[in-house]
């Protein structure tokens, strides 16, 4: 998962057993990191690289005549190469990946969440009781946002603003590659290496007020498999709430473009207790930064 799943705010009961319901406050998993190569700091997601995914990066590097992965870092690339088995996989992806960037990921246009619903002011739906717009960056834009304890960068997803149909599929899908871009280069500190969530995203969906009307499953077939294949490894977890039947059905188109290891990342937060769970999950901090609406004992 990947940042695709900006637009995916759902979950299924045909396929619960891919995500996962709040059972209470877990402790954090002991990650223990491969050794890096000699004199390299390069790290994803609290695991540094192995001497072999360096050599595989170098190679197929050494295969790519293109100025974007030129200009990436080893870390940029890691999670590419853990998703691929050899160098010349790699080396056939990285080249994929440069030129569908350049087509969609356009770093040089303005796609900030502020230009793009301040422009669309009447394509999303005004008549809810809700703080923001559809989509916004805990803490901001200007500069890296808040990050989750694990390190993740923190976007809150409302999807009861969206209206069927009023903005161009192209639009959405140049929307979440260029923040996509934003999030796992430009923003991701160095002094977080050794977070699993480093240089990817956690996605709070706030399912207030969401029903029917919001639903559209041909959007997600035709933003997710791009997002996937472009952005590997890029959300580290999604807390979806507060979740009843309409959710599910969305999900069931969903669970099946998602890889089973992205579909497992969700976490499903039922009950009138649902904004609790989101703040055991999130801590104090984190969560004392959240709007209003979702704060627990608030709303």
């Amino acid at each position: 998962m990947r940042l695709c799943i900006l637009l995916a705010p759902v979950a299924g009961l045909r396929f619960a057993r891919r995500v996962r319901f709040w059972k209470g406050a877990k402790r954090a998993p002991i990650i223990t990191s491969a050794p890096a190569a000699a004199g390299s700091e390069a790290a994803s997601h609290g695991r540094s690289a192995t001497p072999l995914e360096l050599e595989r990066i170098q190679t197929a590097r050494s295969r790519v005549d293109d100025a974007w992965v030129a200009q990436r870092s080893d870390r940029e690339l890691l999670p590419f190469a853990r998703a691929c088995s050899t160098a010349d996989q790699l080396a056939t992806r990285l080249r994929d990946t440069a030129a569908w960037r350049r087509d969609w990921a356009r770093t040089e246009q303005d796609w900030s969440f502020d230009t793009f619903f301040t422009s669309r002011k009447d394509a999303f739906y005004r008549d809810i009781d809700l703080d923001g717009e559809m989509m916004e960056w805990l803490g901001g834009e200007a500069d890296a946002p808040c990050t989750t304890k694990e390190g993740a960068s923190l976007l809150i997803l409302r999807p009861a603003r969206y209206k069927l149909g009023t903005v161009d599929k192209e639009d959405w899908l140049r929307l979440i590659a260029w923040h996509g871009a934003r999030a796992t280069s430009e923003w991701p500190s160095d002094n977080d290496t050794d977070k699993p969530g480093h240089g990817s995203v956690a996605i709070i969906v706030d399912r207030t007020c969401s029903g029917v009307r919001n639903q559209d499953p041909r959007l997600l077939r035709f933003l997710l498999p791009p997002l996937i294949r472009h952005y590997p490894a890029s959300l580290h977890r999604a807390y979806v709430g507060p979740v009843n039947y309409v959710f599910y059905g969305i999900w069931a188109v969903a669970t099946l473009i998602l890889p089973r290891r992205v579909a497992g990342r969700f976490m499903l937060l039922r009950g009138s207790d649902w904004k609790a769970q989101l703040r055991r999950e999130l801590g104090p901090e984190v969560s004392a930064r959240l709007p209003d609406n979702l704060r627990e004992g608030d709303g």
